[in-house]
């Protein structure tokens, strides 16, 4: 039903971003996960190489300064590779990217794009984020849903007589929201919820970091909007119906699938230097069973994702019948976060007492899947899973019960 070879391009885009991630994310990132400061956190030479190199733009079209990769299996591919490495540099290049295609090729109008692509492409720091979760409230509508039209959000906007607008309010947990120099916000107009293109530097946006308990050298933020005005003509076209390109659900299960890949990776390691009982332990049998159940739920969320992937680029194999419907994207989305926290924590356990020294590999990695974990699996993804498969065992359980009785 899914037919999932890689071409030679996605190869190429796969083996760019492995070797990149190797040279330069992987040597800085545990020091850079130990300072105390933030502001000493963020890798910037880092992240202008990655940037240099297209990280940011290889989901446009060339013409819009991009290598045409629009593909979300692709950016799977790129995340899983940048993640293996570290999981918050991952998203700044990762989430940037599938937003620059969201945006600026589906949404902006044509003078909206004349303005921000250039500079977009022209800063090896330009980065975006989107704010919507604000304090107090769990719309949970980030990642996991389209904003419906009769949300009310704090955050407010208020057009003024030359056309502008002054936004007013607060969004907090939003990621990459620190370094973002362009800002999709979410506010409420007297017509409803609108989208606005706010500028990073714009007066009276205020932002201060969060500190987490993992993922420390990806930011997360919050916004403060004190009368910051939106010059006429920035407000954000609605997603067409029924259309989920930006792609972040299935790319934020790519990333965590990386890390993973990097505990297995480190586990494996490990346990081949590790001596006991006169021999290493991965020579001992209940060692061995571990490691194979880490590396089989690290394959199936593997295939889990790329299907999801699949299914996003294909949409016609589901409009024709070709192909049966589920929440792949969810689920890849679930599962992943589930069963990379729970490998982590193996992992952890096979490098007994080392496991849990700081400025251990594994001792990040486990607290990063924590990170993970939180965002992988909110009420709204419960939902439309557990709604998704009550369809399916309408379907299902009339045969069940004429076959078996």
């Amino acid at each position: 039903m899914f037919d999932i070879r890689l071409n030679d391009e996605q190869r190429a885009f796969q083996q760019l971003a492995r070797d990149f991630a190797e040279n330069e994310i992987k040597p800085v990132a545990l020091e850079l996960d130990a300072k105390p400061d933030w502001e000493d956190r963020i890798p910037w030479e880092v992240l202008k190489k990655g940037s240099q190199l297209g990280f940011r733009s290889f989901v446009l079209h060339e013409e819009n300064g991009g290598a045409g990769a629009s593909d979300h299996l692709t950016a799977c591919l790129v995340a899983e590779e940048l993640a293996a490495a570290d999981t918050g540099t991952a998203y700044y290049y990762m989430l940037t990217a599938r937003r620059a295609r969201d945006w600026f090729e589906i949404r902006m109008t044509d003078e909206q794009r004349a303005y921000f692509i250039p500079r977009f492409l022209e800063d090896d720091t330009y980065f975006t984020t989107v704010a919507i979760h604000e304090p107090d409230t769990d719309f949970g509508f980030d990642y996991f849903t389209d904003t419906p039209t009769d949300v009310v959000f704090r955050t407010r906007a208020v057009e003024q007589p030359d056309g502008s607008w002054l936004i007013n309010g607060a969004k907090n947990f939003q990621t990459v929201g620190y370094l973002a120099k362009l800002i999709v916000t979410m506010a409420q107009t007297p017509d409803g919820p609108r989208a606005f293109l706010v500028e990073g530097d714009s007066e009276g946006l205020v932002r201060h970091p969060m500190s987490k308990i993992g993922r420390r050298v990806g930011d997360n933020a919050e916004i403060f909007y004190d009368d910051v005005r939106v010059p006429p003509g920035r407000i954000l076209a609605p997603a067409p119906p029924g259309r989920t390109d930006m792609g972040t659900h299935v790319t934020i299960a790519a990333i965590t699938l990386g890390l993973g890949r990097a505990a297995l990776e480190e586990t494996l390691k490990y346990t081949q230097e590790r001596v006991a009982g006169g021999k290493p332990i991965i020579q001992h049998q209940a060692v061995g069973l571990v490691l194979a159940d880490m590396a089989t739920n690290l394959e199936a969320a593997r295939r889990l994702i790329w299907t999801a992937a699949w299914a996003k680029d294909h949409p016609e194999a589901f409009e024709d019948g070709s192909a049966d419907w589920q929440p792949y994207e969810m689920m890849a989305t679930a599962f992943t976060g589930t069963a990379v926290q729970r490998l982590t924590e193996q992992g952890m356990e096979l490098f007994g007492g080392m496991g849990v020294v700081q400025g251990m590999p594994i001792e990040k990695y486990v607290r990063d899947a924590l990170v993970q974990k939180h965002i992988s699996f909110p009420f709204p993804t419960r939902y439309r899973i557990t709604e998704a498969l009550a369809g399916y065992k309408r379907q299902v359980q009339p045969l069940l019960s004429e076959n078996l009785g």
